[in-house]
């Protein structure tokens, strides 16, 4: 009887032994798996720089919205590397088509300069095939490399548009300004203008322009905190405003590389490396 007992009691502390063993070994185990997996915050988009003079009133293209169902707001999976909305695959909403021209430099000589000063354009055409009129208001914004942020039209005289209109002899070019209206069905009614930029910085490497008002998807996204805005009011005068949501509008997004240094920029083009669109 002792003989049973005391081999049931070296078979309970082997077992004991290998529970304890097992239960030291799988903490290590988790610990290794989890140093193996990326960080989901070191994955996250950084915040694209403010413009010192005016804060725009959309998120950048990588503003993140987080949703706990692995959903984002517009009911889209979200992908591995982050949870922010996507345009719809399939478009729900109208939509126009655009046909984009040269991307380009120009020098153009200021009746009160010396010297020659830089200026960037897009040539576009928008043509409205949605099924009904539209009324089209173009945003487009360049992003720099190095953190600078234009609006297009800020700073860019009329010589410059009259000296681009000429280079292409297109009498059918419009004026940036007058790409805004109502815009009516049909090729014989599409509208073709240019988005010009003053000079941007020479340590750019690569630019991204984004053209809004091309869609009519949107969708929200909720702000873990209040945030203050500048945007302007019915008058156009820029107000401040305080929102607790954004809201987000499908947007061509354009990736260029620049190629060359500062002087040689003006006889070299840029080449266009990804074109897609973005929730913005």
């Amino acid at each position: 009887m002792r003989i049973i007992v005391a081999a049931m009691v070296l078979v309970a502390a082997g077992l004991g032994a290998v529970c304890v063993g097992q239960t030291a070994d799988d903490p290590g185990k988790t610990s290794s798996t989890q140093a193996s997996q990326p960080s989901t915050e070191a994955a996250a988009p950084a915040t694209q720089p403010a413009d010192a003079t005016a804060v725009p009133a959309s998120p950048p293209a990588d503003a993140v919205a987080a949703s706990p169902l692995g959903k984002d707001l517009a009911g889209q999976d979200q992908d591995k590397a982050g949870t922010y909305p996507k345009p719809l695959t399939v478009p729900l909403q109208w939509q126009l088509e655009i046909e984009l021209g040269d991307f380009r430099p120009i020098a153009v000589r200021l009746p009160d300069k010396k010297e020659d000063q830089i200026f960037w354009y897009l040539r576009y055409t928008v043509t409205n095939r949605s099924g009904d009129d539209r009324v089209f208001v173009p945003e487009v914004i360049l992003y720099t490399d190095t953190g600078e942020i234009v609006r297009a039209g800020k700073q860019t005289p009329m010589a410059v548009f009259n000296k681009i209109k000429a280079l292409y002899n297109d009498p059918l070019m419009k004026i940036p300004t007058a790409m805004t209206g109502k815009l009516l069905q049909g090729e014989d009614n599409a509208k073709s203008s240019v988005a010009i930029w003053p000079d941007f910085d020479p340590n750019a490497g690569k630019v991204s322009i984004f053209l809004g008002g091309l869609s009519g998807e949107t969708t929200s996204v909720n702000l873990p905190a209040p945030i203050i805005v500048v945007e302007p009011d019915w008058r156009g005068q820029e107000r401040p405003v305080t929102k607790d949501k954004l809201l987000l509008v499908k947007t061509l997004e354009l990736q260029y590389a620049i190629p060359g240094e500062k002087a040689a920029r003006r006889h070299l083009a840029p080449k266009l490396t990804k074109q897609h669109w973005v929730m913005r």
